[in-house]
């Protein structure tokens, strides 16, 4: 069964820049924890991000301009 997707330009513009900002933030932090010797340093900050996006959209997946972004 397929996630029901949340289209962040049909959401109020306070809550589509809130989401796109914590998507973007730990998009980021997975990318420089890659880079990373010490991975674990990022862990909690990309959990506390994915909290963050889950309480907005709970468990659904997030697009922009027809592309997936989260998860």
């Amino acid at each position: 069964m397929e996630k029901e997707v949340v289209r962040v330009e049909d959401l109020p513009e306070d809550i589509s820049f809130k989401l796109r900002l914590e998507i973007y933030l730990r998009i980021n932090a997975i990318r420089v924890s890659k880079l990373s010797e010490n991975r674990e340093k990022f862990s909690e900050y990309i959990k506390e991000r994915e909290r963050i996006i889950k309480e907005i959209v709970g468990e659904k997946s997030v697009s922009e301009k027809g592309k997936i972004i989260y998860p």
